[in-house]
């Protein structure tokens, strides 16, 4: 598996785009939100990042932000079967609860078992996905403990209208419009996208839509105000659960967002930012037919938040201080009665950090958080990095806690939960190293890192509830390449080592010792563009889904490509085909992933 996965790579890297094209972003123009609270040059962080602009999801034609996170060195997705199924993502070989989802500032995960719903967000109305790995508590608190994923909006510049129509195999529908306007001190962003897709099982369809507006003003030379809105819907239907077939099981998930967000600026060196948010989130489960007497349930989650930060600077630092509250509040129910009644926890939050330049090439961030609720008490998390940079390469070493709250049902659930729970809590260490090659034209990064988890919480059977009662342990390195090949054409490319195990030593399940993948897109001909994406998962443990007994689940390699033909100026022809040679696998035990796809469309973009 591992030297099919090096030829079919490196099959890709040699193949060169031709003719021209605008051409993508350099390295050293790419920008990072995520990993200091500000906008910051990539090749200026001293972590482990990764930026995946628009222009990639479209040039890939990918939907879900899940499928591009596949691409992100480090990073590990995993489906049940077809597009909208339970989707897990393991950071750094952390659990699929250890990573902080936020877009644009506000967090989304789900305070009730924590995690997030991965079949939900889109990526029509995004600007640009950002990853950094590794403990980021210390910026961000509770559940950034393999590292922190940031959706971020589109901002069309000027007028701008894109749609897109495409069909295909397996009853393929996907929708997609977006418009930008602008006019004197105003500027507004639409959006809205819908996909649907058949099985090959009975009751094995689904669909899943967002729609999104963005309205902003500027408040002269000096700040902008804005009110975001957004709202992702999905219904996905489970055929079978092990070995018994469910005919009429499904969910429905919910996910809507409101954001106030403020950016003021003080005096030549100072910003203020401030955000109110409000996100509420509800989950449908139905099965008419479930042998066990459970035939539905019904889960809301909603969260009120607001967050202030002050950034200055004073000489060679660059200090952020601010504050968070968070307000979040959990209905549970079923057929069989209300489990949780409107449960209420409140989460109060300070921070401070200093990015200081003493020179010398030299760079040193600081950053502390302070995190307090009850039941559970508080958290002080501090993350330390120290960077140097000469000619050409530079060098990173860091040290950082982390740490997850028990979540409201981990809490209360009647008969398991634990009042008592402590948060799960983390350290780690990175050293990496990032060097330019090609005069600027690429860069190569390598990343080392190491992680220790500990009160991890796990549900006890001999005490029939949920205890901090496990401990992990996560080592290995990433290796990442970005380039820019031609007139227009980019490459990257990701190789992840890692040893994920438990206190036992056992190895965590669905976590692979080896993975990787190559993104290439750029011009093929006149008019004519071309994108190819290739993921490769080595094996893992995973558990049989019928009688739970652990099992190796063998790899898999994947690819696929797309294809843009320019009809006219406004109008091009878009071809793309998922899993190009067909392939069976699993990426979990027991639900087979879809085989090949072809799907057609046109797409429409006037400026």
């Amino acid at each position: 598996m591992v030297r099919r996965a090096a030829v079919v790579l490196a099959a890709l890297a040699l193949f060169p785009p031709l003719g021209s094209a605008q051409q993508p972003p350099a390295y050293h123009d790419t920008v990072v939100v995520t990993a200091t609270g500000e906008e910051k040059p990539a090749d200026e962080v001293s972590a482990a990042s990764t930026v995946i602009p628009a222009s990639l999801l479209r040039a890939e034609g990918v939907t879900t932000v899940a499928e591009a996170l596949r691409w992100v060195p480090g990073v590990t997705v995993l489906r049940s079967g077809l597009d909208a199924g339970v989707t897990s993502l393991f950071v750094r070989g952390t659990s699929s609860t250890h990573t902080l989802v936020i877009f644009d500032g506000v967090r989304l995960n789900s305070p009730f078992f924590g995690g997030y719903d991965w079949s939900l967000p889109l990526t029509v109305g995004l600007g640009r996905v950002e990853v950094v790995r590794g403990p980021f508590s210390a910026l961000y608190g509770g559940d950034a403990v393999g590292g922190v994923v940031q959706l971020m909006p589109a901002r069309l510049g000027g007028n701008t209208l894109r749609a897109l129509i495409e069909g295909g195999s397996d009853g393929w529908q996907r929708e997609e419009v977006e418009a930008g306007l602008a006019g004197g001190s105003w500027d507004a962003y639409v959006s809205a996208a819908g996909r649907a897709g058949d099985g090959a099982l009975a009751n094995d369809d689904f669909w899943s839509r967002s729609g999104m507006i963005d309205l902003g003003m500027t408040l002269g030379s000096v700040g902008r105000i804005g009110v975001l809105v957004r709202r992702t819907t999905g219904h996905t239907q489970i055929p079978f659960s092990g070995a018994q077939l469910t005919p009429r099981r499904f969910t429905a998930a919910e996910e809507s967002l409101v954001a106030l967000p403020l950016r003021w600026r003080l005096g030549q060196r100072g910003t203020l930012e401030a955000t109110l948010s409000r996100v509420e989130r509800s989950l449908q489960f139905r099965d008419p037919d479930d042998a066990s007497g459970f035939v539905s349930g019904d889960t809301a989650s909603d969260s009120n938040g607001a967050n202030l930060a002050f950034h200055e600077r004073f000489g060679q630092h660059r200090v952020t201080v601010g504050g968070e509250w968070r307000e979040d509040a959990v209905t549970d129910a079923s057929n069989f009665g209300t489990a949780v009644n409107d449960l209420r926890l409140r989460t109060r939050s300070l921070f401070a950090q200093d990015d200081w330049s003493p020179g010398g090439g030299f760079g040193v961030l600081a950053g502390v958080r302070w995190d307090e609720a009850d039941p559970w008490g508080s958290e002080l998390s501090p993350r330390l990095s120290v960077s140097w940079e000469g000619r050409p390469v530079r060098i990173w070493v860091s040290f950082g806690q982390a740490f997850r709250a028990p979540g409201l049902g981990e809490l209360y659930y009647p008969f398991s939960g634990n009042p008592g729970l402590a948060p799960e809590r983390s350290h780690a260490a990175e050293m990496g190293a990032s060097v330019p090659l090609s005069g600027g034209r690429s860069v190569l990064q390598v990343v080392g890192f190491a992680n220790r988890e500990r009160d991890l919480i796990e549900f006890d059977l001999t005490r029939f509830r949920f205890e901090n009662v496990a401990r992990a342990r996560q080592n290995g390195v990433e290796a990442s390449w970005i380039a820019t090949l031609g007139d227009g054409g980019r490459l990257q490319a990701a190789l992840t080592w890692l040893s994920a195990r438990d206190g036992d030593g056992r190895t965590l399940l669905r976590r692979p010792a080896w993975s990787g993948a190559l993104t290439l897109d750029g011009p093929l001909a006149a008019k004519v563009e071309g994108a190819a994406s290739l993921v490769w998962v080595g094996s893992r443990p995973d558990a049989d889904p019928v009688s739970l007994a652990r099992v190796v689940q063998g790899g898999f390699v994947t690819a696929n490509v797309a294809l843009t033909l320019r009809l006219a100026k406004a109008l091009s022809a878009r071809l793309r085909v998922e899993n190009v040679a067909d392939r069976s696998y699993e990426e979990v035990r027991g639900y087979p992933s879809p085989g090949r796809r072809v799907m057609v469309g046109l797409e429409t973009l006037i400026h």
